[in-house]
Formats: C-alpha cells, sequence, structure tokens
C-alpha cells in the first residue's frame, strides 16, 4: 500500500482530491490540516467510499510547527510516498509570525520545506506534487522585503511566496534527481482562498460564482497523479492544469532564483 500525503486537506481543492481519490484501491491516504475535527470527519467520509485515510494535524503557520509536522509524517508514512502541497494562504493583510517573518512567506514557502525536509532524509517521497498558482508570473520578489512584508501587498504578496516555493521546488529536483516532481497551477477554481469582509469579499464571492468547483479541479489533479511519471529526472515541470507550459520568464531569470535560493538559506540555516 502506498502513502500519499495531502496538506490543506480539510477544505476548498484538499478536502475534494481527497474524496477523488478515496476508492483508488492501493493508497492510503495521509491527510494534513490543523483543525482535527474536519480532518477525522474526512477520514470516516473516506472509508465510507472503501477507502483508506488516516489523520495526521499540523500546523505549517511557524517552523517549529512544520519541523514537528514532519516528525509525525517520518513515523506515519512508508518509503515510497507521494506528497502533495497543497496548503496555502492568500493573506488579506500583512501578519508577521514568532519568528518575525510574513505569515504568507512562512506557509507558502518556508514551512513546507521544513516539512518535506524530515520526509527527504529519511528517504521516504518517491513523488512531489506542488498545487501552485498561475500568478506566479505577477511575482516580484525582494529578498530584503518579502520575507518580512515589507513589499506586503494582498495580491503580490501571494504570488512572490507562491514563485519562492516553486523555485525552490526545482531545486529539490536538481538535488534528489531519484524523485518525481511537478508543479502545476490548478485552474481557477471557487474555494474559499483570498476570501474577504465587506464589499470587496462581496464581489468578489459574486466573481467566483463562475469558477470551477472544486470537485472538477480534484478530477483533473487526480488525472495527473495517475500519471507514470511527470518530469525528466533532475527537473521539475511546470503544468498550466493539465498542460505542460515552459516556466515563466519570471521562474527562469537567474538573478531571481539565485536570491531566493540565498534567502531560503540563510533564513532555514
Amino acid at each position: 500500500m502506498a502513502d500519499l500525503i495531502l496538506t490543506g486537506a480539510s477544505r476548498g481543492i484538499g478536502h475534494a482530491l481527497a474524496l477523488a481519490l478515496a476508492e483508488r484501491r492501493g493508497d492510503r491516504l495521509v491527510l494534513v490540516a490543523r483543525d482535527r475535527t474536519s480532518l477525522d470527519a474526512l477520514v470516516t467520509g473516506i472509508e465510507q467510499k472503501g477507502g483508506h485515510a488516516v489523520a495526521v494535524p499540523g500546523d505549517l503557520s511557524s517552523l517549529d510547527g512544520a519541523r514537528e509536522l514532519g516528525k509525525r509524517l517520518v513515523d506515519a508514512v512508508t518509503p515510497g510516498a507521494t506528497l502533495i502541497h497543497n496548503a496555502g494562504l492568500w493573506p488579506a493583510k500583512r501578519v508577521l509570525t514568532p519568528e518575525g517573518l510574513e505569515t504568507a512567506f512562512v506557509i507558502n514557502h518556508l514551512a513546507p520545506l521544513v516539512m518535506q525536509r524530515a520526509l527527504l532524509d529519511a528517504e521516504h517521497l518517491r513523488r512531489i506534487m506542488v498545487v501552485s498558482a498561475g500568478l506566479i508570473v505577477k511575482a516580484r520578489f525582494d529578498a530584503a522585503r518579502t520575507p518580512t512584508g515589507k513589499d506586503f501587498s494582498s495580491i503580490r504578496t501571494y504570488c512572490n511566496t507562491k514563485l519562492c516555493f516553486a523555485l525552490a521546488m526545482r531545486d529539490i529536483a536538481a538535488a534528489y534527481p531519484a524523485i518525481d516532481v511537478v508543479v502545476l497551477h490548478p485552474g481557477v477554481v471557487r474555494t474559499d482562498l483570498g476570501a474577504r469582509s465587506g464589499l470587496l469579499g462581496w464581489l468578489l464571492s459574486r466573481v467566483k460564482r463562475s469558477w470551477e468547483a472544486p470537485e472538477v479541479c480534484a478530477a483533473r489533479l487526480a488525472r495527473t497523479l495517475a500519471r507514470e511519471r511527470w518530469s525528466p529526472p533532475g527537473e521539475a515541470r511546470w503544468l498550466m492544469e493539465e498542460t505542460e507550459q515552459p516556466w515563466p520568464a519570471v521562474a527562469e531569470d537567474e538573478a531571481t532564483r539565485r536570491a531566493v535560493r540565498d534567502t531560503t538559506a540563510r533564513l532555514l540555516s
């Protein structure tokens, strides 16, 4: 039985994907989110569909929490696992973590790397899928300002932090050529990601009515997961939904890649 680790499993795309994968025989879903109650209910729903699942609650909003989650996942899964990085934050305002870092920079970039490191060191991973965002094309990473949110923008910060993680995963693919890595834009999906209050929130909710349902996206991700291979050894390919595309220009810019790499290494040293 192969383990499939899914972060952000309690709602949105993650919840829909967990249910879509429930009937895949031979796989066990290892579901990660902060809300234990929601995870337990999801495990029950998956088992009622004939699937196998286990809940591993964890918090990616701090580096300490990510380290602890990584240790628990090492104990919970067996070698040959697939990791799906789906958890994410679209922040409405600048909030700093206990480490003095902008929260989305931690949740969308640093914490997944910290959590994943334990699994890599234990040689438990065979494949890694990153649910990213097409909006990385709008990113403008600033090594002096982005980590602490001094350049905070409710839109640009999301783009920046998603780009950082995408670039970091390209480096992971190069460092671990035996692991199949893919980074993808999942589609324009109707979830509560980026939800706002007030008039802006009301307008956004109206716009989202025309976006696709999480279940449609989940079916697409399930088809991608069923592929025999995503990327050549040592590389991470970029998919727009199910179609491979060239990496956006900002993700190919060597100065940006170097700045993200050096900043990440410094903060995690």
